[in-house]
């Protein structure tokens, strides 16, 4: 009799607080991942954390808890984020581009439609449920759209990094392609500055243009700033926090400067913490803030306090001409999607010792023992 009394007494107990339970399980995961754990935003009727992760309860979320889950089984890392690079071309002329610049630029031949296709297609086989569309500046490919229909909204979530000149007139028609979110990069909340830093003149005007466009369409809308240790002295930070609450958008995203494209001379970038660590002391009181957007702080996630640096363990970089790396700012080549399959280049990549697992502490590219097992070409790096 005690024993089907106990059975009885746990199945109530579960049924009474399991609803509670998962509330708290989530908003422990989320708090540990961005640092906060605030509903940012509804899209389609799912409520949204970040930008950069799959709205809650949705397919792509499925997706990425099942591969969590195999990833256990085998023992093996998959990858849950890709950004694919759709384009080298680009409006701006920024200061800091992680991408090119004007002396050793690299030029290949872009993916094809098609072949840009398959790469989504086999990415998502891969395991990846987050896609990021980056460039150069990626509404300049015309057919980008066509690209964003193919990615199987079952299995994926879609963001597009964008510097917002183009963004007014076709966030309807991304949006109806797949999209479901936008960030538009904001480097000063002083529009003179913004345009001097990225070299276009009126592009922080059409930019606010493009934010306005992009929320009214439904899709989860961001401001994503690169954050200098001078900058920082100088306040923008909180200015582009309230920028952001007083446009409407959902989060901002601040990533820190790392030694790398045009900055990849800036040694100062290496090693140096205190400034960091102060922009993400800085984040909590907005993030407490229900008025107030999200505030990711990307080093943050790369800290020992959350997943910690994973490009190369859980995180792809494609660049235009199909060659894989790490990350957007590690460029590392460890093949071309065009010369060796997606999963084969993943599985050569992800067996050496630097990319079985995530870093903790901060991003790669600011550790000295990195730097030297790497070096400079007038290229990509080459891995020692």
């Amino acid at each position: 009799m005690k024993k089907l009394f106990n059975k009885l007494r746990l199945k109530w107990f579960v049924a009474t607080n399991t609803l509670r339970y998962s509330s708290d399980y989530l908003d422990q995961t989320y708090k540990i991942y961005l640092n906060h754990n605030k509903v940012i935003h509804f899209r389609d009727g799912y409520p949204v954390y970040s930008l950069s992760t799959p709205a809650l309860y949705s397919k792509p979320q499925a997706n990425f808890f099942a591969r969590q889950f195999y990833k256990m089984i085998t023992n093996k890392n998959t990858p849950n984020l890709m950004s694919f690079a759709v384009t080298d071309e680009c409006n701006a002329d920024c200061e800091h581009c992680s991408f090119f610049d004007k002396v050793d630029k690299i030029k290949g031949k872009t993916l094809t439609l098609l072949q840009s296709q398959k790469l989504i297609k086999d990415a998502q086989e891969l395991g990846v449920s987050v896609i990021n569309f980056t460039g150069g500046e990626p509404l300049m490919r015309k057919d980008l759209s066509e690209i964003i229909s193919v990615v199987d909204k079952d299995l994926s979530t879609t963001l597009l990094f964008t510097n917002g000149w183009f963004l007014s007139e076709m966030a309807r028609d991304l949006k109806k392609a797949g999209l479901d979110s936008v960030f538009v990069s904001i480097d000063s909340a002083d529009p003179e500055k913004h345009d001097a830093f990225r070299g276009t003149e009126g592009l922080f005007a059409k930019a606010m243009e493009g934010i306005n466009s992009a929320k009214s369409t439904g899709l989860s809308t961001g401001i994503c700033c690169c954050m200098t240790p001078e900058a920082l002295k100088e306040g923008e930070f909180k200015k582009i926090i309230e920028l952001g609450k007083k446009i409407g958008v959902h989060e901002v995203l601040f990533y820190d400067a790392v030694p790398t494209g045009r900055y990849k001379q800036r040694k100062d970038l290496i090693g140096s913490t205190d400034w960091i660590e102060e922009m993400i002391e800085s984040a909590k009181v907005y993030n407490n803030d229900s008025r107030y957007p999200g505030i990711l702080i990307y080093p943050y996630t790369t800290s020992y306090r959350s997943v910690g640096c994973s490009c190369g363990v859980n995180y792809l970089y494609v660049t235009p001409y199909g060659d894989v790396c790490p990350c957007d700012f590690n460029h590392v080549i460890f093949g071309n999607i065009l010369e060796t399959p997606l999963y084969k280049i993943w599985d050569k990549m992800t067996s050496l010792d630097d990319f079985r697992s995530a870093k903790w502490g901060e991003c790669k590219l600011k550790d000295p023992e990195w730097q030297n097992k790497t070096t400079v070409s007038s290229e990509f790096r080459a891995y020692k």
